[in-house]
């Protein structure tokens, strides 16, 4: 590519909010976090940060549109790829990959030489009926995901992932490196907090061995379920703050036994 590229994925009349949540999981997958809702038909509880375990980021800057008028005149310049699994009269489906090539080689857009991001809206329909022909009137490309089984109907949150996979395929990106041991990380995203460390040193200060090479020791466990809550960045600030309290007062009991 010559030119970067900024993807939103765009979620048109959602009915399930879990798909919501897992589609802003497997943004944090393939590196993208800009989600946007247009006239979502659920609320956005509980579920659906259950569903994005540690992939919140997406869900948690979510822009949401009540109409498109309201997206055209929100968002900026774009080419707008619309997913459908009908092959209707007008629609002129391909297949992902294709048209994904299709723009590298011939969008104007991207035959420039620049270092501002051009924008790419990848955008899905609702679960029961997907995109409707006056949804296919707003996008540039109409695309499909292919299948090869009986079942040509993916879950909404299976078509993003596979949709943002096909895009890192071609257009590439900066893939993630595995070096080795637990790759996993706390949520951050706050400037400042780094709960991962000071759980370490709240821990070392209550007299805990965390050098030993074992699996499961106390920063393991507490680190676990650190992430499998998937805490909010207001919870993590609370978090942070009560382990730096509790480590001051620890080191300053432990200075007064010294006298």
């Amino acid at each position: 590519m010559k030119r970067p590229f900024d993807i939103r994925i765009v979620l048109v009349r959602s009915i399930y909010e879990r798909n919501i949540g897992a589609t802003s999981r497997g943004m944090s997958n393939m590196g993208m976090s800009r989600l946007i809702l247009i006239d979502p038909q659920c609320d956005i509880t509980f579920e659906a940060q259950q569903t994005a375990a540690t992939g919140q980021t997406g869900l948690q800057n979510r822009m949401t549109y009540q109409n498109w008028q309201e997206f055209m005149n929100a968002e900026p310049e774009s080419i707008k790829i619309g997913f459908t699994a009908r092959d209707g009269k007008g629609r002129q489906v391909r297949d992902i990959d294709e048209v994904l090539h299709d723009i590298q080689d011939h969008a104007p857009q991207f035959q420039i030489q620049s270092e501002t991001p051009y924008t790419l809206h990848f955008i899905f329909g609702p679960e029961d009926w997907g995109l409707s022909a006056s949804d296919l009137e707003q996008v540039n490309f109409c695309a499909c995901l292919p299948t090869w089984g009986e079942n040509w109907s993916l879950n909404l949150a299976q078509a993003t992932l596979l949709a943002m996979f096909s895009l890192r395929k071609a257009w590439g990106g900066d893939r993630t490196i595995l070096n080795g041991g637990d790759a996993r990380r706390a949520p951050q995203g706050v400037q400042g907090i780094n709960p991962e460390h000071t759980l370490k040193l709240w821990l070392e200060e209550m007299g805990f061995d965390l050098t030993r090479q074992k699996k499961i020791n106390a920063f393991t466990v507490f680190r676990r379920m650190l992430l499998q809550n998937t805490p909010t960045k207001k919870e993590l600030v609370i978090f942070e703050t009560v382990l730096q309290q509790s480590i001051r007062k620890l080191k300053e009991w432990k200075a007064f036994q010294k006298k």
